[in-house]
């Protein structure tokens, strides 16, 4: 980060921990409110070329930044001098990198599934493919407003060329000799006798580049992509393809690919599509948009990055899918999916209640809902949709996922009592849920520092907390889950 003149040393920021401190000593984090001090008369300052409003309270003017929903640079300009500071990333929250990991995690154990639940449909391996898909259609919903912007960019300025083009125009109108004419009237022997009218070349700017003409492709090859994901079953997913597809109309009739002849068939990669800062965020954001094929298999309903939560619920159920079908617990796995005209579907949307029944008389269930007609296991409140249970005769174990709740273990605990005294077996009338446990992303440090994650709380009270990182081997909850089958019998 570059210092500040010292006509910028009074602006400051407060640090919940150190107070007020030079706003170049900062250390900042997405989605975060801060306050910022300045000791003068007048202040300009832009956030991402923002401007940034200040109040006068007494002889100080203040204002309150919000940062942005993602990591990465922040460019701040203070009184016309500009420099580069980092917001760095939320640690709730979990990466894209781990995002896409959670993804192919839930397809990959899908397929494995698949092939043990006798299903007659044929499941292709993952690579690249035009074919629309929930993966491809989780990334266009989550990065089409970056595509604008991209595009909104090279449309302001793209990258353009002088080209020559010979033409004949009257002699008068030739306002200087090019070599062109001199040759023309060279070959033609004319000699001193300049006709009316001749050969000259004229210089033209143009646009019509190759670079420029794979991106019109590109913007046709989208528009018939979002034209198929409009006839999707599921209206969430057609309604928005469909404003999609009307951006991408605009894009077509607009002047500036009006201008441009398509590319036709393959296209290479070029120097500019390379190095270029923005033509190569257009020709990355195409390259990944076809690396999500998983044929077969998908998911009957899209999730955005805002709703990671559930992905984050669905990822630690088929992880526990997982550690089943890895120990020879599991009996028949064909409840995962459902069939429709357009294909195999993974049958996990909400209150499902997907279910693998396993090999001792259990069941795994996402989603399980329990209310006051519920067959063998009722409630006398509320209903009551546990995420992640697994059902046996005369008790219950929960697995709750919980996304963001690393600095809030212990509230989260006091929480599951719910269901611990709200879920009854209906012929006892005893307490079902014996067992509670919570699922989160937390780190190892803050894990270390928090009694919930200890085996003696667990193994004491029932209850307690287990790390699941998305990308991690997630040991613990496989000798939790074993643990408790195969050890504390059915009672």
């Amino acid at each position: 980060m570059e210092p500040l003149s010292s006509g910028d040393n009074y602006l400051e920021i407060l640090d919940v921990n150190q107070g007020w401190i030079h706003i170049t000593d900062a250390y900042l984090t997405e989605a975060a409110e801060y306050k910022l001090r300045y000791k003068g008369e007048s202040i300009d300052v832009t956030i991402q070329d923002v401007p940034l409003p200040f109040y006068r309270q007494e002889d100080v003017l203040y204002a309150t930044m919000l940062t942005p929903f993602q990591s990465g640079n922040l460019r701040i300009s203070i009184n016309g001098q500009e420099f580069e500071s980092y917001i760095y990333p939320d640690q709730r929250k979990l990466t894209e990198e781990q995002y896409t990991l959670m993804i192919e995690g839930i397809l990959e154990e899908a397929n494995i599934c698949f092939q043990l639940s006798g299903l007659e449909t044929q499941v292709n391996t993952f690579g690249r493919g035009r074919e629309p898909s929930w993966t491809q259609w989780s990334y266009i919903e989550r990065n089409f407003q970056q595509l604008r912007q991209i595009f909104s960019k090279i449309e302001s300025k793209p990258i353009r060329k002088l080209k020559k083009q010979t033409t004949i125009m009257k002699r008068e109108k030739v306002q200087r000799a090019e070599q062109t004419t001199l040759s023309w009237l060279d070959r033609k022997g004319h000699g001193r006798d300049i006709p009316t009218h001749v050969e000259t070349a004229k210089t033209y700017e143009t646009i019509n580049l190759y670079e420029n003409q794979i991106l019109k492709q590109q913007v046709i090859d989208l528009f018939r992509l979002l034209r198929s994901y409009e006839k999707a079953e599921i209206d969430s997913v057609s309604l928005k393809a469909k404003r999609y597809v009307s951006v991408i109309r605009y894009w077509m009739n607009s002047p500036f690919l009006t201008e441009i002849d398509e590319n036709k068939g393959p296209y290479n990669i070029t120097q500019t599509f390379r190095k270029h800062p923005v033509y190569r965020l257009w020709y990355e954001w195409f390259d990944k948009l076809y690396k999500h094929k998983r044929e077969g298999i998908g998911l009957s309903y899209p999730i955005a990055l805002k709703d990671t939560f559930f992905l984050y619920e669905m990822w630690c159920y088929m992880y526990v899918v997982k550690i089943l079908r890895e120990s020879n617990l599991i009996k028949d796995t064909s409840n995962l999916f459902k069939t429709t005209r357009d294909g195999l579907f993974l049958n996990l949307a909400e209150n499902k209640q997907s279910s693998v029944p396993l090999l001792n008389g259990m069941t795994l269930y996402f989603q399980q809902s329990y209310q006051y007609n519920s067959k063998t296991f009722h409630t006398y409140t509320q209903r009551m949709i546990p995420d992640i249970v697994i059902e046996g005769e005369n008790r219950i174990i929960v697995f709750d996922p919980k996304y963001r709740v690393p600095g809030n273990i212990g509230t989260a605990l006091g929480e599951m009592h719910k269901y611990r005294d709200g879920i009854i077996h209906r012929e006892s009338g005893e307490k079902a849920v014996k067992e509670v446990y919570i699922m989160t992303p937390t780190s190892s440090d803050q894990a270390d520092s928090m009694r919930y994650f200890d085996v003696e709380f667990r193994e004491k009270f029932r209850m307690g907390a287990v790390k699941m990182v998305p990308g991690s081997q997630n040991r613990e909850l496989k000798q939790l889950v074993l643990t408790m089958l195969r050890v504390r019998k059915e009672g």
